[in-house]
């Protein structure tokens, strides 16, 4: 999960917005309001989809970025990180604990953790449920859960 989050003001152009991401090495950035209050997030798909794609560089963050933020709990287990990914069909979720934001956790995060969860993960949906792996995700998800 990464804590030292990466933000933008929403009035920011994707130009600083793309410039942020490579100083920082980092694929997303919150998007605050004028209160600094996280309400979306530009990645660097949005920038490339949405942005430079159609020829229209003058774009401003607000413009491109995905809202609303789509979150997990700090205790959710990973496979639940996982399956929220594919049903919002997202690639980062944000951590957050008592309404503040706390980190972002990212498919990459949870591959690097756990690629044999996501392993299963993938036959089931592709052959559909199998009793044999109920004890194998359980024993999965005891190794892992999001740092609080």
């Amino acid at each position: 999960m990464q804590q030292l989050l990466a933000v933008i003001s929403a009035d920011a152009s994707v130009s600083d917005a793309a410039r942020a991401m490579k100083a920082k090495k980092v694929g997303s950035l919150l998007v605050i309001d004028a209160k600094k209050n996280p309400f979306a997030i530009i990645t660097e798909r949005d920038l490339v989809w949405k942005s430079l794609a159609k020829g229209k560089t003058n774009m401003k963050v607000k413009q491109v970025a995905s809202k609303p933020l789509i979150g997990i709990a700090p205790d959710a287990d990973i496979s639940e990180a996982a399956k929220r990914m594919r049903d919002k069909d997202v690639k980062r979720l944000v951590v957050a604990n008592e309404g503040k934001v706390i980190g972002i956790i990212s498919e990459k995060d949870m591959v690097r953790i756990s690629p044999s969860l996501f392993d299963l993960i993938m036959e089931e949906e592709k052959a559909g449920w199998k009793p044999e792996y109920a004890s194998r995700i359980a024993r999965a998800k005891r190794a892992f859960v999001l740092p609080r």
